[in-house]
């Protein structure tokens, strides 16, 4: 007895240690929980302190090692672990597709647009404003930007959501952005109050048509090389080698070295930004209102896009969910504008992992095609202009990796959870299985009365 005591006290005492936080497990655990917003922190100082390494340029040549290889190499990982047959299913969901680049590149440019309109009547319309005219004029050109490239499939993935669902978003939200980014541009700095904003394509005025070929040329290759190359490969050596890509993808982790790439990408970006002295060029005040809009709109708009995508449906509607499940005809008594209501509300609805990644993608911009994109837009802009144009798109996605990394841990254990209205039929409460009885005599166990003799 005494023996056995002494084995239990021993196995207690790790675990006693361990409860208090300064246990060197506790601060290992905190470290490695949490590596990744500690990795954004690293790489913007290195950024800071050593911006000639990795911005466009630099010593490691960012623009192809990071822009170009770093990327295809999250797309190849993405590819190789994606199932085919989901992509594919994936491709297909309309609403899906429709909801996600509606609000990328409609709601969230709007909403901006008009907080812009705000601040600027505010200043009075002043170029001596606290809050500098270019980066007013940034966070417009922020906004009408296609999501991000990496990202929101690393945070998708992550978060347990459907890791198909985001890849397709980002392909057709930057394949269109190559087209829509350019007019909505154009469109919003039409009016003569914002006419210092209006894109110059080439410097001395030159042809924005000729600009905007060179948008595309150069957007293409970029699509083309650093994402759907490397997608397509990936499927093709996952259905050609599917065991031994299985082994590989569980052996070397290859969700976390996609995380670890993601990394380079923020370094890089603010590497360019430093360099530039972008930061330098504009006012305290200006960055300070910068960072708690972008943290605002990033809140708001997921808060939006979560409730948008998993509208609430009242408890009759769980019939409603089995009809339209089973595709049975529902009664003339059902044909209330409440019951059409409820309805159109449940075929609105997404699943919770395809809410996710909506939430990730539909709110996200990227400098992956933004940067590019800018930078021929406003190729006739003097360099410093242009550098303060990209600051509000910079700092946006640097804050908005660094909420979605937390927001990453809601939405694992979002998705834990039954989906109640997709993973299973909904259970009829008593109400609802009286009213069906009348037209079906069924009782609450869905036996039928002829049955019940038989039994």
């Amino acid at each position: 007895m005494s023996i056995q005591q002494n084995k239990l006290d021993i196995e207690e005492i790790p675990k006693k240690e361990r409860r208090g936080w300064y246990h060197p497990y506790k601060i290992l655990g905190f470290l490695l929980d949490n590596w990744f917003l500690i990795g954004i922190g690293v790489s913007i100082v290195l950024a800071w302190r050593f911006p000639n390494v990795a911005a466009d340029g630099g010593v490691i040549k960012s623009e192809y090692s990071i822009k170009y290889g770093a990327i295809s190499l999250i797309f190849l990982i993405t590819g190789l672990t994606l199932s085919t047959k989901a992509l594919y299913q994936q491709i297909r969901n309309w609403k899906l597709h429709l909801f996600t680049q509606l609000f990328s590149f409609l709601f969230f440019p709007a909403v901006v647009f008009a907080i812009v309109n705000i601040v600027n009547a505010s200043q009075g319309n002043s170029d001596d404003g606290a809050i500098d005219k270019y980066v007013l004029a940034g966070l417009v050109v922020m906004g009408v930007m296609p999501t991000t490239v990496a990202s929101n499939i690393t945070m998708t993935r992550a978060a347990g959501g459907s890791t198909e669902s985001a890849t397709i978003e980002v392909c057709i939200g930057n394949l269109i952005g190559t087209f829509i980014t350019p007019l909505l541009c154009s469109l919003f700095f039409s009016s003569d109050t914002w006419s210092f904003g209006r894109p110059i394509a080439k410097d001395g005025g030159g042809s924005t048509a000729e600009g905007l070929k060179e948008i595309y040329r150069q957007l293409a290759k970029q699509l083309g090389l650093a994402i759907f190359v490397p997608l397509s490969v990936g499927q093709v050596i996952q259905n050609v080698f599917p065991k031994q890509t299985k082994w590989v993808s569980t052996k070397f982790r290859l969700a976390k070295l996609s995380t670890f790439f993601l990394l380079l990408l923020i370094w890089s970006v603010f590497s360019t930004q430093f360099r530039a002295q972008a930061f330098e060029a504009v006012s305290t005040s200006s960055i300070i209102f910068l960072v708690f809009l972008n943290l605002g709109l990033y809140g708001a708009f997921t808060i939006l896009c979560v409730f948008l995508s998993r509208l609430p449906i009242s408890h009759s509607s769980k019939l409603l969910a089995r009809d339209i499940s089973t595709t049975s005809p529902i009664s003339e008594n059902s044909g209330s504008s409440k019951w059409n209501w409820q309805r159109i509300t449940q075929s609105c609805r997404f699943n919770k992992r395809e809410s996710t990644a909506i939430c990730f993608c539909a709110v996200a911009k990227g400098m992956v095609v933004g940067a590019p994109t800018l930078s021929i837009l406003y190729g006739g802009f003097p360099e410093q202009q242009k550098a303060i144009l990209s600051i509000p798109l910079v700092l946006y996605q640097g804050q908005q990796v660094a909420v979605a990394q937390i927001l990453v841990y809601f939405f694992k254990k979002w998705n834990e959870k039954p989906d109640p209205y997709f993973d299973e039929p909904p259970s009829l409460d008593t109400k609802d299985t009286a009213r069906d009885s009348d037209h079906g005599n069924e009782d609450r166990t869905g036996i039928t009365e002829g049955q019940h003799e038989k039994s």
